[in-house]
């Protein structure tokens, strides 16, 4: 009989990124960055137990080399699934991060000098 371990092991690190991956957004736009964290540790967690499930679910292998391909390719859609949902869910911190990021652009150095006035006729 084949070992289903690797289908128990896959959402924990999942879910530790993602819970790293909020909590930095979070930080860095000035919000809440544990509550944003436990956030994305629970959708990471969730998303990619119910992905790794149905697909355990729904397949029915015809020989024993075909499990080990199936569950990689299965851990590769459950994480692309889980940064499209995140990506839409941290939306409110990519608009406060990209103004962020636009006001410091557009702050003038320090060290540069302000262009030469033309003499009006």
């Amino acid at each position: 009989m084949e070992n289903n371990e690797i289908i128990g092991l896959v959402p924990w690190p999942v879910a530790a990124a993602t819970a790293v991956w909020f909590g930095v957004m979070a930080y860095k736009s000035g919000k809440n960055f544990v509550l944003w964290a436990i956030g994305g540790a629970v959708l990471g967690l969730v998303l990619t137990t119910l992905v790794m499930g149905l697909g355990q679910a729904t397949f029915i292998p015809y020989h024993t080399g075909e499990i080990a391909i199936f569950r990689i390719k299965l851990a590769a859609v459950a994480v692309i699934i889980v940064v499209c949902a995140g990506w839409l869910f941290t939306g409110s911190l990519h608009r406060r991060l990209s103004s962020a990021w636009k006001k410091k652009a557009a702050a003038p150095e320090a060290g540069a000098r302000p262009p030469a006035a033309t003499p009006k006729p």
